[in-house]
Formats: C-alpha cells, sequence, structure tokens
C-alpha cells in the first residue's frame, strides 16, 4: 500500500472528500473540514478510513467549537 489518496480515481469519493478536508484544516477552516470528513466517512471502505474519517471529524469539530483558525483570535 502506497499510502498516498488517488483523489482523481472516478470511483474514490472517500479520496476526493478527504483531500477538501486536509486542504481544510490546513487552512483554519475547521467547521468545513469537520463537513468534509463526515462525507469522507460516508464513503470510508474499510475499518481504518472509518476510523481515521471519525478521528478528524471529531478533532476538526472540536477546533471548530473552540474557534481555532480564526484570524486574530486567541
Amino acid at each position: 500500500m502506497s499510502g498516498k489518496i488517488k483523489e482523481n480515481s472516478a470511483r474514490n469519493n472517500y479520496g476526493c472528500y478527504a483531500t477538501g478536508a486536509i486542504r481544510a484544516e490546513r487552512n483554519g477552516e475547521y467547521s468545513r473540514a469537520a463537513e468534509l470528513w463526515g462525507k469522507a466517512l460516508m464513503f470510508a471502505r474499510g475499518t481504518s478510513g472509518r476510523f481515521w474519517a471519525t478521528r478528524r471529524l471529531e478533532f476538526c469539530a472540536n477546533a471548530a467549537t473552540r474557534g481555532w483558525g480564526i484570524p486574530d483570535e486567541s
């Protein structure tokens, strides 16, 4: 297993949503990232994908609730 997500694969919806969620996290858009991780979770095929998407969803939802990633906030 290469560990790389094939986001452009025609049937890899998990990869598309996960990649979008990762980009949103990097930009500090935790609310959007949580939404995308939730969508990725719906398309996860294996237990490891479901586990990862669930944990990232929980983390991003918590970060959004706490206001992380909002400029000029501390």
